[in-house]
């Protein structure tokens, strides 16, 4: 544990209580008070505290001590609030019990009582924070925490500080393919294993059908629904909800997510009831939010509120050097019945690549290597046939990796290609690039780099001489 005492908050408005607290905890706890739930609210502001200790009721206010626990929601600072409270009424007990509490103790309260609960969730998160430690260091069993680059580092060190954090909305950024849902699973189950992420892209669903997803409906609220059904907010019941997509989010029901984030309220489709939910997100996207903002195709106000955390998953060419781990995960976990190595020049042309797809186009090359490979070690002319594309990398790239193996028929294969557009193209170098789907200038400079201008050239000069 930190050598740091767990800092503990009292509200109440009995002063005798709140001068005993310091006394029953002061061998676990840095111990502040406050008498009243504007000074707790002004305390909670301006400081962390791991635990709250919270009263219910306060004499000469009409506020409850439920005011002080939604300024704890909203500040998202992962603190667990023990409520203390001579409450009776069962309304606003299961009030209380729904609102996310960490531990309820009925008045009067005993010190035995009470450092035993303090404990208990002391314990609890001291277990979070070395899990995730212990997670994140031995690499999990995901393919996105292989790997040991300093953009994985920053990536568990990120992951680990949500978690410990306890954050209600985190935005997950990076390119498609690079494994931000696994991401988002890892800081789920990392949170409460007990809890199932419920995901929902939305790309794929319409204004209805996201509206429905997300906030549910009730029977007769549009053509086909026929019953009423559970949103995946209320469903969460405190998990998470991934919201892969935010970006293709409709405008039109942007505002609708907005309330249901800043009040954790919502209300199904066709129903006038709101509902207060539990629940906890984290949104993804491969496009830049604050350029859609900017666009006036994502609201401002959504874009800080889904992003209050923050994660980038590194793209693959930001942390090549992960790729041997990456791609020796995926020879270890195939299911073929014999085991298969790879050379150190095919790894070399793998990390030689830049890899748009990202890991998910990686395991996707692997796997094709491995079922085409008719011997137990994949060598560069198996990356070439799985990867076309290594066939594109500059000469000098090829030649440093290949040591002339390979590299003499790759050339010439590309050189072939172009030489066969400007034939097609009747010598019309133009032509030929559209033809390839290439720019001029990217044409003229592979073709250079290919020793076509210049050869090109000669045999022009041969010919006029």
């Amino acid at each position: 544990m930190s050598s740091r005492l767990p800092r503990v908050l009292a509200v109440d408005d009995e002063v005798t209580w709140l001068e005993q607290v310091p006394m029953i905890l002061e061998d676990q706890c840095e111990v502040h008070t406050c008498k009243s739930i504007d000074e707790a609210l002004v305390a909670i502001e301006l400081s962390f505290f791991d635990i709250i200790l919270l009263d219910l009721n306060f004499e000469n206010d009409s506020r409850s001590g439920l005011e002080v626990f939604k300024k704890i929601h909203a500040l998202d600072r992962g603190a667990d609030v023990i409520v203390i409270s001579g409450e009776t009424n069962p309304s606003n007990l299961i009030q209380v019990f729904n609102s996310g509490v960490s531990q309820f103790i009925s008045k009067p309260a005993s010190p035995k009582e009470i450092r035993e609960k303090v404990q208990f969730i002391l314990d609890q998160r001291e277990i979070k924070r070395r899990t995730v430690e212990m997670t994140l260091r031995s690499g999990s069993n995901s393919t996105m925490l292989i790997g040991s680059s300093l953009p994985m580092q920053q990536l568990k060190k990120d992951i680990a500080r949500v978690v410990a954090s306890g954050a209600m909305d985190i935005l997950l950024t990076g390119e498609t393919g690079t494994g931000k849902e696994v991401v988002a699973s890892i800081i789920s189950n990392q949170a409460d294993p007990t809890k199932e992420l419920l995901a929902r892209n939305c790309a794929a669903l319409n204004d209805n059908l996201i509206e429905s997803e997300l906030f549910g409906h009730i029977r007769g609220a549009f053509t086909g629904a026929d019953r009423d059904k559970i949103g995946v907010f209320e469903a969460a019941a405190g998990g998470f909800v991934f919201m892969d997509e935010i970006g293709d989010m409709p405008m039109s029901q942007q505002p609708k997510l907005l309330r249901a984030l800043q009040e954790r309220k919502i209300t199904r489709l066709g129903s006038n009831e709101i509902k207060k939910v539990n629940f906890r997100t984290i949104s993804a996207t491969h496009k830049n939010l604050e350029q859609l903002v900017t666009e006036k195709l994502f609201r401002e106000d959504l874009y800080y509120r889904v992003a209050r955390e923050k994660i980038h998953v590194p793209s693959l060419r930001e942390r090549s050097e992960d790729i041997p781990e990456l791609v020796e995960f995926f020879l270890s976990h195939a299911t073929s019945f014999k085991r298969k190595t790879i050379t150190k020049e095919a790894l070399e042309l793998l990390q030689a690549y830049r890899w748009p797809g990202n890991i998910r186009q990686l395991q996707g090359v692997v796997e094709n290597m491995r079922s085409r490979c008719d011997g137990d070690i994949i060598r560069e002319k198996d990356v070439c046939q799985a990867l076309p594309e290594v066939a594109r990398l500059k000469p000098h790239t090829l030649e440093r990796i290949l040591g002339g193996t390979y590299r003499g028929s790759l050339i010439l294969t590309e050189r072939k290609r172009f030489e066969d557009a400007i034939y097609a193209a009747q010598g019309d170098r133009n032509s030929a690039a559209k033809s390839l789907g290439l720019s001029r200038a990217t044409f003229f400079r592979r073709a250079n780099e290919l020793g076509l201008v210049k050869t090109r050239q000669s045999q022009n000069r041969v010919s006029n001489s």
